[in-house]
């Protein structure tokens, strides 16, 4: 497993945890905030590829822009 591959799965484990507390609390979305540089395509790649992942196991997820990248995960 590579470096970009150890990190994306650390951010998956992050999220789900997140996600698993979100539940227990009784809300049914979450925020993951990202400090990515412009430049950085290897990290947008990485908040994209997360993006993908949670879709594909059937959340709700949006992505804004800015100077943080956040990401907004919902289910139901």
């Amino acid at each position: 497993m590579n470096e970009y591959e150890e990190k994306l799965n650390e951010n998956k484990n992050i999220i789900l945890r997140n996600i698993e507390q979100g539940k227990k609390a009784g809300v049914n979305k979450v925020s993951a905030v990202f400090a990515i540089s412009k430049r950085d395509e290897i990290r947008k790649n990485m908040v994209t590829d997360l993006a993908t992942w949670l879709i594909t196991d059937g959340f709700k997820v949006s992505l804004k822009e800015g100077e943080l990248e956040i990401l907004t995960i919902e289910w139901e």
